[in-house]
C-alpha cells in the first residue's frame, strides 16, 4: 500500500512539475534562415494559445548570436523540441551550410529529425506565408516532404540527421528539396545539388525525379509519357556492379504497375516498351548531370567504398570518369479491363 501511495504521488508530483514547464516555454515549429548584410537572419514560427502562429526575429553573425538577439524579445525559453522544418534561403546555402546545422546539431534539444529545405526566394517569406488547410505553413510543408499527401517522385526526405552524416560520408554528396511561392503558396520544387557542404545547383524536374527513383525513397509513382499515364507501386531498387577496366554499375527496378490514363489503345508490349524507354531515359539523364558535374548525388562511391574498400582507395578521385551504368526495369505491367480504352491483344 505504502508503495503504492509513493508511485501516485511521485506521478502526480511529475505531471504538475511537466505542466509548469510546458507553460515557461516558447514552443519552435519551424525556422527560417536568411543572410543579409554579412549576418545572418533567423524566424522562428512559435506555437501559442491562438490559432495563429506567432513569428521572432533575431540577427547575427553566428546562429548563436541570432539567437541570443531574438531571445531579448522573447519573455519565455525557446525550445526547439517540436521542430518540423528548417527552411535555409539559396545564398545561405551558397555560403555553406556548416555553421548553420552545427548549432542545431549540438542543441540537445534538438530531435535532429526536422526536414531541411532550400528557397530560392526569401526564407523568411516562405516561413511566413499562409498554409490554406493547415495552422502552420511548416506543417503543411512537411507533410509534402514526407510523402504523406504527395504523389510527387522528386521528393527526397533529407532531415537535419540525414545531411549532417551524408556530408561526412565518403562518395556521397546531399540533395535537399527546394521551395519557392507559386500564386501566393509556397510549392516544393526539384532538389538542390550540392559539394560537400555547400548549394552548387537547382536541378530539373527529372533529375530530381531520377534521383528519387535510383535513391529507392518511392514506394509509389507516377511516370507519364505522350500516350499514357502509369502509376508504379511496390518499387524496389536493387545495385550491384563490377570494377574492370571500368566500373559496370547496374540498378534493377522492379514495380507492380498499372495503367492510369491511355490516349488510345496499345498492346500491353507496346506499353511496356514505352514506359521503359520513359523510365531510362530519365535515368540516363540524371546520370549524365552527376558525371558532368562530377558530383556523385547518388552515392555510388559511397556503394563502392562499403563493398569493396580496396578498389575504391584505387578509383576514389576518378570513379565517375570510369562509371559505366546500366538499368534493368521489370514494371509488371498490369492489365485493365475497365476502361473505354483498353489493352489490345497482342
Amino acid at each position: 500500500m505504502k508503495k503504492l501511495i509513493v508511485l501516485i504521488l511521485i506521478f502526480l508530483l511529475t505531471g504538475c512539475y511537466d505542466y509548469q514547464e510546458l507553460s515557461e516555454l516558447a514552443i519552435i515549429k519551424g525556422a527560417s534562415i536568411d543572410i543579409k548584410e554579412n549576418e545572418y537572419v533567423l524566424n522562428y514560427a512559435l506555437t501559442n494559445d491562438n490559432s495563429k502562429p506567432t513569428f521572432l526575429k533575431g540577427k547575427g553573425k553566428t546562429i548563436s548570436e541570432a539567437i541570443s538577439d531574438m531571445s531579448l524579445t522573447s519573455p519565455k525559453e525557446l525550445y526547439i523540441g517540436h521542430m518540423l522544418v528548417l527552411i535555409i534561403s539559396e545564398d545561405v546555402a551558397k555560403k555553406g551550410l556548416n555553421d548553420v546545422t552545427d548549432y542545431f546539431f549540438r542543441n540537445p534539444l534538438s530531435k535532429k529529425t526536422f526536414q531541411l529545405v532550400i528557397s530560392d526566394i526569401s526564407a523568411e517569406k516562405v516561413l511566413k506565408t499562409i498554409s490554406p488547410l493547415e495552422t502552420f505553413q511548416v506543417e503543411s510543408i512537411s507533410k509534402n516532404l514526407t510523402g504523406s499527401t504527395s504523389l510527387s517522385t522528386f521528393i527526397i526526405n533529407t532531415t537535419l540527421l540525414s545531411f549532417t552524416k551524408t556530408i561526412k560520408d565518403p562518395g556521397i554528396n546531399p540533395v535537399i528539396n527546394g521551395i519557392t511561392i507559386e500564386d501566393e503558396y509556397a510549392k516544393i520544387k526539384p532538389l538542390a545539388i550540392f559539394k560537400n557542404d555547400k548549394f552548387i545547383k537547382w536541378t530539373t524536374s527529372d533529375i530530381s525525379k531520377g534521383l528519387a527513383i535510383l535513391f529507392n525513397q518511392s514506394n509509389s509513382f507516377e511516370i507519364a509519357t505522350n500516350q499514357a499515364v502509369f502509376k508504379m507501386n511496390d518499387v524496389k531498387v536493387t545495385k550491384t556492379f563490377e570494377i574492370e577496366d571500368k566500373i559496370y554499375f547496374n540498378f534493377k527496378i522492379d514495380a507492380n504497375t498499372k495503367i492510369e490514363e491511355m490516349n488510345s489503345d496499345y498492346s500491353l508490349k507496346e506499353l511496356e516498351i514505352m514506359l521503359i524507354n520513359s523510365i531510362k531515359s530519365i535515368l540516363n539523364e540524371t546520370i549524365n548531370e552527376i558525371k558532368t558535374n562530377n558530383i556523385d548525388s547518388l552515392g555510388i562511391g559511397l556503394y563502392i567504398y562499403q563493398n569493396d574498400y580496396e578498389n575504391y582507395l584505387k578509383l576514389k578521385d576518378d570513379y565517375l570518369k570510369c562509371l559505366e551504368v546500366n538499368f534493368e526495369i521489370n514494371p509488371n505491367l498490369m492489365r485493365e479491363e475497365n476502361s473505354s480504352k483498353g489493352v489490345k491483344n497482342e
